[in-house]
This record gives structure tokens, sequence and C-alpha cells, in this order.
């Protein structure tokens, strides 16, 4: 007697991701205004709007999430002798380049002339195993009828809900569950790491000599929003850029590129930070630090689908959100910024910008891999560091001449001790560029500085003098 015929669903079974809503972001990633007729081709039905999409969209699947634990338990069923099927949802051209990718099903059964789901999916399981005992591997309530009919029916990652609805309807699940990062991934996704940008945000607190508690208070609330609302732009950029982030050698371990963290649940986590994330600015700190927040936002949206893949313009943009935080912080305290701290943050955030840009081609030399989504050669790398380097020494320039500007002289009594910074700067931008030089210096130079001793103290010897000088 011929064993059951194994059927195996795609989207959120065989692999922890949907290969619909990645083609959704792919069209917004061509041409975010696609997002207007999407909406029309969802009124007319779940078909009109994966042929639609489709139509329009060729994703490159080579590099699509697999869960590794459906994965070992397919090859153990196919070693015992069964037949495996690939049965999904997904239209044909996009299920059958998994399947020839993993060169694992003997044939595959999709979306061609309607859509592939629920009962109609059980229909055509049944066509093709005709009529004998199946299995089936499935992930949501829409599995729930192929389950009932199924002699043994597999749940991978099901909610409590799909348990509860299916166990309602007489079925009994084989769990395989494999998701393990549970709250840690929710932070990941948020890259708290990054919020330290944010206490650019009390540099014309520091500036100014500021000292009153209530402006400190306010400015503390302007960066938790801050750091919320960025949050929500680092998942909408990870979203835009999952196809590159797969294959890079460090960013495909980030938890929508990985598949850790769906694309769903990323979306809604996503507009939940950012809704709160402005509710809380505009409370606590005021409307103009709202809308300096809402440039913030629309400069990032800039970068991420129109500038991103543009060689220069990308490192500019970057060099300004930061400096946007600076500019936050004035209008959220009141404190009015002067020409020499704006000068000096465009050419050191241009310089760390760079920084950026130069490591990850660095590191994928090193790999001997091309950098894909980026507007840059290997043959710029040079150039690239030529333009850091020398954006560091005009910042530094720039504090040189201020350190002896009447404004230097009016707000420190002893304006002298700030000529000990410019050296201390020297060294730790030049110490920067070297590390990078030797790729050993990661993507961000933010997060490398965080963790650096040396950069530490060259925060804590610059705080020094500033003090002595007043």
């Amino acid at each position: 007697m011929s064993k059951p015929i194994v059927y195996v669903d795609l989207d959120g079974t065989l692999s922890p991701s949907d290969v619909l809503l990645e083609c959704c972001l792919l069209l917004l990633k061509q041409n975010i205004f696609y997002a207007f007729p999407m909406l029309w081709w969802a009124f007319q039905g779940a078909w009109v709007f994966k042929t639609e999409v489709s139509k329009r969209v060729d994703p490159v699947l080579d590099h699509l999430p697999i869960n590794p634990a459906v994965l070992e338990r397919l090859n153990q069923l196919k070693s015992a002798g069964h037949v495996l099927v690939l049965a999904s949802a997904s239209v044909y051209r996009d299920v059958q380049k998994v399947a020839a990718r993993l060169g694992l099903f003997d044939r595959i059964i999709a979306s061609q002339d309607s859509n592939l789901k629920g009962l109609r999916k059980l229909q055509a399981i049944r066509a093709d195993s005709h009529g004998q005992p199946f299995v089936y591997f499935g992930d949501s309530v829409v599995d729930i009828p192929v389950w009932k009919q199924a002699a043994v029916a597999f749940g991978v990652n099901t909610s409590a809900g799909t348990r509860a609805k299916a166990a309602a309807a007489g079925v009994s699940l084989n769990r395989i569950d494999s998701n393990r990062g549970g709250f840690k991934v929710w932070l990941k996704a948020m890259r708290l790491q990054q919020w330290a940008k944010n206490g650019l945000l009390f540099l014309p607190l520091i500036a100014a000599h500021e000292l009153n508690p209530v402006l400190w208070l306010t400015m503390l609330w302007g960066f938790v929003a801050f750091g919320l609302v960025a949050s929500a732009t680092y998942i909408w950029n990870d979203l835009m850029d999952l196809s590159a982030d797969r294959q890079h050698p460090r960013k495909r371990h980030r938890p929508m590129a990985s598949g850790a963290l769906s694309i769903v649940k990323a979306f809604l986590f996503m507009k939940a930070l950012g809704l709160f994330g402005f509710a809380l600015a505009f409370w606590a700190v005021g409307w103009q630090f709202t809308l300096v927040l809402l440039i913030y936002t629309v400069v990032t949206l800039l970068y991420t689908f129109v500038f991103k893949r543009t060689a220069f313009v990308d490192v500019l943009l970057l060099a300004l959100l930061y400096t946007v935080r600076v500019i936050a912080g004035g209008v959220g305290t009141g404190i009015e910024l002067s020409s020499w701290l704006l000068a000096i943050s465009l050419f050191v955030f241009l310089s760390l910008a760079l920084v950026k840009r130069c490591a990850e081609l660095e590191f994928l030399q090193l790999e001997g891999t091309q950098p894909q989504g980026r507007g840059y050669r290997m043959s710029d790398l040079s150039y690239l560091v030529s333009m850091g380097i020398s954006s560091g020494f005009v910042a530094v320039l720039v504090l040189a001449l201020y350190v002896d500007s009447q404004n230097g002289n009016m707000l420190y009594n002893t304006p002298e001790y700030l000529w000990g910074v410019c050296p201390l700067f020297l060294y730790w931008l030049m110490r920067i560029w070297i590390l990078t030089s030797r790729k050993e210096m990661i993507d961000d130079p933010v997060h490398f500085a965080i963790h650096d001793r040396i950069s530490w103290g060259f925060v804590i010897a610059v705080a020094v003098l500033v003090f002595l000088a007043s």
C-alpha cells in the first residue's frame, strides 16, 4: 500500500514569510503611488489583487527564508518514501520558483485560474490525491477545512486562536513550533541601539549651558517620542530592503529578513510605534517639535523610496537626518541654534555617514560580493574615503574657528580650554577612519562608538574640557 501524499503550504508554513506581501512591498518600492491602485484591486477580490500584483512584479525568491524545523520533517518524510507536494495559494510562477530552489517536491499545486485557498485548496488536493489519505502542513485558520480531511494534520507556528478554532472543528493538530525569538525579536526590530543618535536632541541644552530641569525633562519625553518614530522608520526601511538584506552577510539576521517577525506583524508594530511617538511628541513637547519630527519622517521616507540608491545624495540625507535631531532639540526647548553648531554637526555627520557606506563596501569586498540596492561600486571606495576624511577635518576646522570667535568668547569664560577638544576630535576621527580601512569597523559607526571604550574616553575628556572652559 502506498504511503499518504504529504501536502505542504508555503506562506507561513514552509516559509515564515508571505510571497504575496513581499511582492506588494517590491511594488511599493518601485513606486509608492502603487498604494492607490492596490486598494482598488483589493476591493475587487483576492484573485484580482494577486494577478495584478504578479503582472508587475517578478520576485527573486532564492533567499526566501525557509522554516528549518519544517524542512527537517519534510526531509524525513521524503526519506521514508512519501510523495511531497507544495500546495500554496500563491501564484503558480512563484511557487514553482521555491520548489525548484529546494528540489524536494515531486510536484506543485498553486493558484492559476482562481485563488487556491481554503475549500478550493481542499478540492485541488482531493483531485490530486484521488481521494486517498493525505498529510497536510498548514499554519492558519483558512487551513482548517484541509486539516479536517487530512489523515494527519500538522500546525506550524499556529496562534492560540487558530488552535482553539481547529480544536472546535474537531482537528487534532501535531504542532511544530519554531518561533523562539519572543519579546527580544520585537526589541531587535526597533533597533534600540540606534536610539543613541537621539542624544543629539540634548546638544542645544548642553551647548547653551542650560540647567533648567523642566527643559531637560521635556526633552527626555522628546527623546522617547523621537526614538519611537525612528524605530517605526527603521522597520519600514527593513521591509523595503528585504531582498537586499537577505543577501547581506549580517543584515540577513534582522527580524524581517530572517522571517523571525512576519511582515504583517512588523507593519502593525510600525504603525503603533509611529502613532504613539507622534502623540507623545505633541502631548509632552509641543506642536513645533512634532512638526520637526514630521519633517524628519518625511525626509526618511524620501531617503527610503527615492534617494537610498542614489550615490552621494544618500549620505547627504543621512547627515541631514542627524542635523534635524539637533534642530528638533533647539525647537523643543526654545533655544536658538547657532550657525556654528549646525555647521559642525553637518560636517561631522556627513563624515560618519560616509564611514557607514565605506564600512559596508569594505566588508562586502572582504566577502567577495557586490553591493546590492545601493548606487555605489567597489571602485568608488577610495573616493568615498577621501570625502569622509575631508568632511571630518572640515568639522574640526569649524570648531577651531568657533573657539576664536566672538560667540565662543561670549559663552565661555576661558575658551582656551576648548582648543584641547580639537586634537582629541582629530584623533577620534582619524582612528574611526583607520579602523574602517582595516575592515574593523562594523556597518554603523554609532553602534561601534557605543561599545568602544576609547570613544567613551573621548566623550568624557571633551566634557571635562567644556566644563573647565565654562
